[in-house]
């Protein structure tokens, strides 16, 4: 009599889904949305759909879509600061063209290294997600504390022209992005009334409270 067959049972277990390479996907997935597209493509269905994942998990992992684009707004430094502004610039003594000039070049290459960051450029000011509004808000704050840095040591007067200054590059470096013309003649006429600044080891950079403020219509 032949001996009965023994049965294989396969037990398939259950996928388990890994909840921090859920929420980076859909994080990552925002993120290329902003760098092809602009903030104007952020969807929820999109984001899932770009992700591989299901749009419930959206609501589950974050609260809501916009859980989710604030989550990505705190995800990073979208800017530098004041101080990693000017520690990226060579040590030296620099007229205020030159510096402004430096300041320049330096912002626009570490804006345009990155396509989400150039992009958020291009849509601060409708400020439609809270990704435009992070980012503005460091731009502001930039703007605000690098002026003052950099006049610290100089007189009120001069630091009104830094403030000013400021202000037109802050317009000048977002139009360059922005694929605007740029004019640097006005400027260039701020920039002759300023004294040379110490920028490096020697000078006394530290970061300082700025008590008058740039006008917020230029920001």
């Amino acid at each position: 009599m032949p001996r009965p067959k023994k049965l294989h049972l396969l037990i398939l277990m259950p996928r388990t889904r890994s909840r921090p390479k859920t929420e980076e996907k859909f994080q990552n997935a925002v993120l290329k949305l902003v760098a092809d597209e602009g903030c104007g493509a952020l969807g929820i269905n999109a984001v899932a759909q770009l992700a591989g994942a299901d749009k419930v998990l959206i609501y589950r992992y974050f609260g809501d879509f916009k859980g989710l684009l604030q989550q990505v707004a705190e995800s990073r430094q979208w800017l530098p600061t004041s101080d990693e502004m000017l520690r990226s610039l060579p040590d030296g003594e620099f007229d205020g063209l030159s510096l402004l000039r430096k300041i320049e070049s330096a912002l626009i290459h570490h804006i345009r290294a990155d396509a989400s960051t150039h992009q958020l450029v291009r849509w601060r000011r409708a400020n439609i997600c809270p990704i435009c509004k992070q980012f503005t808000e460091e731009w502001r704050e930039l703007w605000k504390t690098l002026p003052a840095l950099i006049g610290k040591q100089l007189t009120l007067e001069q630091r009104n022209l830094w403030s000013q200054a400021s202000a037109l590059l802050a317009l000048i470096i977002e139009a360059d992005l922005c694929g605007e013309s740029v004019d640097w003649h006005c400027l260039e006429g701020i920039a002759n009334g300023l004294e040379p600044v110490l920028i490096g080891a020697h000078s006394d950079t530290s970061t300082v409270a700025f008590e008058e403020s740039l006008p917020t219509n230029l920001l």
